[in-house]
């Protein structure tokens, strides 16, 4: 006898059989057990999750011999002739390959006529939503009128493009994705009655990828049997599907958690040498961040037969939440961002370098500082991409910006005298905002701004209230991001609206601009070849005829 492929083999004869889909199954067997029979049932969801699967064994339930069924007996003429493929009364279409109007007619053709082996005269459609227009039309005209003797049994991935007059005449059921337990558990069923060995993560493995798809993991799992000579083993399986071995994550996060670059670095040189690809190292790193948090605050949650599941526990013990959540943020963000590095091993690299740079640290820091600094010195930022606010609030001044240092190590003195000396610095708004690649409404946003304050993941600027209406996000984002870059770290910008005129860099360049313009008026008044023409002629300067020039505009000039 010829091979047959697992998902052929066990796709479930009875719904007692089918793995999970309980909300669609609890309604087919409530109707079926209360006679309660529509004429058109319409099955959505993704691919390989058991749509033409429930449709099959809902027109053995309505043809078994022994009666209408939620549980067709499996032993009469009409339940083997289904699942045989042979049953004359279960017409089965690919809507694919058969979408002129002209293909439909002559399938609807025989509608009219009793059933010639069954209870009911069965049309199974597959991928419905492929149908023209046309045949949509003379599909309808059945729908809403049907013989008594005709069911009706759609399926389709995508309800969306199936007319609502179609819909609306069909009672729908969306089947849902299977969940990877769901999964691994009916591929543990499958294995042992095969008599097949596995490793459990091996399983895990195919469950993610198939993604949801019971038939797309069962079909991977024929592969991983050939691929590893009838043995479904972790290493095998790592290797058909290109994935990387969870321990070498774990190593990551957990020198990750001890502030060890140089293990993190080893670790990822190891991924390199095996030709690992980083894309999916930092989906694994998304998942495992995930699976930390869950276990942090409801440990049980965490699948009993989870890979690595005590090791995963025992290092959400070794992390704070802070510490986790921080980390899945910029992973999120490293995703996005993955494709713009010049590889993917650098952007992998910076994405780490990133989580050590701005891991949280508790208050209790080795600093021990004074003033409103205290916090700001002693505390690493929180999540850098939250969304910064805009708010209409007075402008508060800020407290001294100096900290006295006690009892501190070398290392922790540096940084906060770093800290400090920055702090200081970037106080000079209009030296940092010189420095900022921005052009347009965003330079003149901020050109009328004051620096409120500052620390290692915030600015605050205060905006003179005349040019409040110039306070829209876009220009707020590209001030923010110019900031991020120049700085380079994660920066938080908050723009408030001050009560009173401040002094901006765009006012202080208009002092400078007045005081250049008085000196040059001055200037050509006093000038004594001016005074001699105006005497000699009655001549006077014209008002807004005299315009300063900066001197090295007048040199470069004079030079050409």
């Amino acid at each position: 006898m010829s091979y047959q492929v697992l998902a052929r083999k066990w796709r479930p004869r009875n719904f007692t059989q089918t793995i999970g889909q309980e909300h669609v199954l609890k309604a087919l067997a409530n109707a079926l057990g209360q006679q309660r029979l529509h004429h058109a049932y319409l099955f959505t969801g993704t691919r390989g999750v058991g749509k033409t699967t429930i449709a099959r064994i809902l027109a053995k339930c309505l043809n078994c011999e022994a009666g209408i069924t939620a549980n067709p007996c499996d032993e009469c003429g009409a339940c083997n002739a289904i699942d045989e493929g042979r049953f004359v009364d279960l017409i089965e279409v690919d809507a694919a390959s058969r979408t002129k109007v002209e293909d439909t007619r002559e399938l609807l053709d025989n509608v009219q006529y009793a059933p010639t082996q069954g209870r009911f005269k069965i049309y199974l459609i597959d991928e419905v939503h492929m149908l023209s227009g046309h045949s949509f039309n003379a599909l309808l005209k059945t729908l809403e009128e049907p013989p008594p003797h005709v069911k009706f049994l759609l399926a389709t991935t995508d309800p969306q493009r199936l007319p609502i007059t179609v819909l609306s005449r069909c009672l729908q059921f969306n089947l849902k994705n299977m969940p990877p337990e769901h999964i691994v558990e009916h591929s543990q069923y499958i294995l042992n009655e095969e008599a097949i060995e596995f490793d459990n993560e091996a399983l895990y493995q195919i469950a993610r990828a198939a993604n949801g798809s019971m038939r797309d993991a069962l079909s991977l799992l024929d592969q991983a049997i050939a691929f590893g000579d009838g043995k479904v083993l972790v290493a095998d399986v790592q290797s058909m599907l290109g994935n990387i071995e969870q321990g070498h994550i774990l190593t990551i996060v957990t020198a990750l958690s001890h502030n060890d670059a140089a293990n993190i670095f080893a670790e990822i040189a190891k991924l390199a040498m095996q030709a690992a690809d980083f894309n999916r190292a930092l989906e694994d790193l998304v998942s495992l961040l995930h699976q930390l948090a869950v276990a942090q605050r409801i440990p049980d949650a965490l699948a009993p037969t989870l890979p690595q599941r005590g090791a995963i526990c025992e290092l959400a013990q070794q992390l704070s939440p802070e510490d986790v959540q921080l980390y899945y943020q910029i992973a999120l963000t490293g995703r996005r961002d993955l494709p713009l590095a010049p590889s993917p091993r650098s952007g992998f690299e910076m994405l780490l370098l990133r989580m050590l740079a701005f891991r949280p640290q508790a208050a209790n820091s080795e600093l021990q500082t004074g003033g409103d600094l205290q916090t700001r010195v002693a505390s690493k930022p929180t999540v850098a991409t939250t969304q910064a606010t805009v708010s209409q609030t007075s402008k508060t001044t800020p407290n001294a910006q100096s900290t006295e240092i006690k009892q501190a190590s070398p290392k922790a003195q540096r940084q906060a005298q770093q800290t400090t000396t920055e702090a200081h610095n970037l106080n000079e708004w209009e030296s940092i905002l010189a420095q900022l690649p921005l052009d347009g409404v965003s330079r003149a946003l901020a050109a009328h701004c004051d620096l409120d304050s500052i620390d290692d993941s915030q600015v605050i600027l205060t905006l003179n209230p005349s040019h409040a209406p110039m306070l829209t996000e876009n220009p707020r984002k590209r001030i923010e991001t110019a900031l991020s870059e120049h700085l380079q770290r994660p920066i938080k910008l908050t723009i408030n609206i001050g009560k009173e005129q401040i002094d901006s860099p765009a006012a202080k360049q208009q002092r400078r601009d007045n005081a250049k313009q008085a000196d040059a008026e001055k200037t050509i008044e006093n000038d004594p070849n001016v005074k001699m023409m105006l005497n000699a002629f009655g001549g006077k300067i014209q008002a807004n005829s005299v315009a300063a020039i900066d001197a090295d505009t007048a040199g470069a000039t004079s030079d050409g």
